[in-house]
């Protein structure tokens, strides 16, 4: 008697478990940039022949307090499978997944035109795998290039860039100056024994312009997705054909907006006024919203260097969704704030 109990029971408590609907399954978070609106394809623009006469080195080229220009080709015009890890690389850098292969081979001459012609001081790169965002100035970085009537055609770099995760190319934005940088590494000497020394690691990675975290990169990613390269490929519906030659030109700019962000984590608007998640959305859709035409879709966080970086990650998570709501489509880009 006993056992048959047990086994009634058992039935009816599996029979029970078989008859209830099963648990839904959990779904990964969003992808943020999913939720910003969907904004007409930027397509190239026609333009006058670019100036740069002043040659600093062999496809190095600058307009003092104006623009840098380097020289070089398109080298795909898909994918690559694994990501575009990089999108301007030196002429022996990254070119199985960079978009563009520049003529020069000296990290140093490029820097040193930037910083002869516009000025910029170094920023703060962005360390790989880390998921924290780059620290420096913002520039313009536009790729013109020659159509098949022999007329100039121009776009921003950014706008060359298809993101798999969100299924569509990205509007212009800004990439961040940050210097590459400096760094001590030991390598054999003349007799085989270990030497340190500092070492310019731009010349060593080789990556001028990334659209991955890239720490030794000249100009880093403004793509909050960054950590990972595998979701960026080669915009394949704006491309030249492979082989194009291309003028990589790299400008100062300033942003539709600026806020801050202090050593608490509150964003402030230029005013210093803390804003909370009613005022910054409205100051994004008043810049970046519905009826506006920014010329760059990127929102300038200004941060002090002592300021914890991970509160760059936070504020950036909060302007996205702050975006989201306000039906603007914009990202941070994060400026370090003079000492």
């Amino acid at each position: 008697m006993r056992m048959r109990l047990v086994v009634v029971l058992s039935a009816a408590i599996c029979g029970w478990s078989w008859c209830q609907e099963p648990a839904a399954p959990v779904r990964a978070a969003a992808d943020p940039l999913a939720g910003l609106p969907v904004l007409a394809k930027t397509l190239p623009a026609t333009v006058d022949a670019p100036e740069a006469k002043e040659e600093v080195a062999p496809g190095v080229r600058m307009v003092r307090n104006e623009r840098v220009v380097l020289d070089g080709t398109f080298i795909i015009d898909k994918g690559p499978v694994d990501g575009m890890e990089v999108l301007a690389c030196l002429k022996d850098g990254k070119t199985h997944e960079a978009l563009i292969r520049l003529q020069t081979t000296n990290g140093q001459l490029v820097k040193f035109a930037v910083m002869a012609a516009l000025g910029l001081p170094d920023g703060v790169p962005a360390p790989e795998g880390s998921g924290l965002p780059a620290r420096g100035t913002p520039v313009r970085v536009r790729a013109l290039w020659k159509d098949d009537l022999g007329a100039w055609r121009s776009i921003d770099v950014s706008c060359l860039v298809r993101d798999r995760v969100i299924d569509r190319g990205y509007p212009p934005l800004p990439f961040t100056y940050t210097g590459s940088r400096f760094q001590v590494v030991q390598e054999p000497g003349p007799d085989g024994s270990p030497v340190r020394h500092e070492k310019f690691m731009l010349d060593t990675t080789r990556s001028v312009i990334a659209s991955f975290d890239e720490p030794d990169a000249l100009l880093a990613s403004p793509f909050p997705g960054a950590i990972q390269d595998a979701r960026f490929e080669a915009n394949s519906a704006l491309l030249p054909p492979v082989d194009t030659p291309v003028q990589v030109v790299i400008e100062r700019t300033e942003l539709p907006l600026a806020l801050g962000l202090d050593d608490q984590g509150q964003l402030t608007s230029a005013a210093g006024d803390v804003l909370d998640d009613a005022g910054l959305g409205a100051e994004l859709a008043k810049h970046f919203g519905a009826g506006t035409e920014p010329g760059l879709r990127a929102v300038g966080v200004r941060v002090a260097r002592s300021v914890d970086r991970g509160l760059d990650v936070a504020a950036r998570s909060r302007i996205l969704s702050a975006a989201a709501a306000a039906k603007a489509w914009v990202v941070p880009v994060f400026i370090l704030a003079p000492e």
